[in-house]
């Protein structure tokens, strides 16, 4: 009996032994796999403001000192003149570009008639560029937006030269001339000039003109 006793005994404590081992055993040894990631951004920087607006109403006007519209329409005579800016602010506050791809299309419709267009005497200029034709302004406006028909792609971080900070405004001049340059008299002692101005001012259907610009900068996505 006693024998027995002692077997079991030896019995309980192998077996107790081989759980204290298995226990030690998997404090002291493991297999284990780990890994991580992490990202972060911020907003690419655009820069053109929602606050631009184009106003190019006081290029022509109903008064002009001693010339006046009789029923408000806004009128051009010979001894007038006006102007009109415009801009397509950038903030470069931090000196920085667009950090995207983007076109810059700066549009023009306009409409002049021709009797107004081919009269030496009325001459038109972009900012401090030579008096000219209506055409030559028309394809100055354009020419601001870096190309000549008035698109051009740009990468990130380039700005239109014509609309940095420091020269983002601009100015559409216009004048038409009390007298013609012609020195050539009629048969009246008129100059030839002064009589094609006369004869637009008589005509049955007065010549007009009219300017729209329209300044966009649009996110290129390919």
């Amino acid at each position: 009996m006693k024998k027995i006793i002692t077997l079991r005994s030896a019995a309980a404590v192998a077996v107790l032994t081989l759980l204290t081992t298995c226990l030690i055993g998997g404090t002291f040894a493991k297999y284990t796999t780990k890994a991580g990631s992490s990202d972060g951004a911020r907003t690419a920087y655009w820069g053109f403001q929602s606050t631009n607006t184009l106003d190019l109403t006081g290029l022509f006007t109903n008064e002009y000192g001693d010339v006046e519209s009789a029923d408000e329409a806004d009128v051009i005579a010979p001894g007038t003149e006006g102007s009109a800016t415009f801009s397509f602010a950038y903030d470069e506050t931090d000196s920085n570009a667009p950090e995207v791809d983007y076109t810059f299309t700066v549009s023009v419709t306009d409409s002049c008639d021709d009797s107004i267009k081919n009269n030496p005497s009325i001459q038109f200029k972009l900012d401090d560029g030579d008096y000219g034709t209506w055409d030559g302004m028309v394809a100055a406006i354009k020419a601001l937006a870096g190309d000549a028909l008035g698109t051009k792609v740009y990468e990130a971080g380039s700005l239109p030269d014509a609309f940095t900070k420091d020269d983002d405004v601009h100015t559409i001049s216009w004048k038409w001339a009390f007298e013609g340059d012609s020195t050539e008299l009629d048969e009246d002692g008129m100059k030839a000039q002064d009589e094609a101005d006369t004869a637009m001012g008589n005509a049955d259907a007065l010549a007009e003109c009219s300017l729209s610009i329209t300044i966009e900068a649009v996110q290129l996505n390919e």
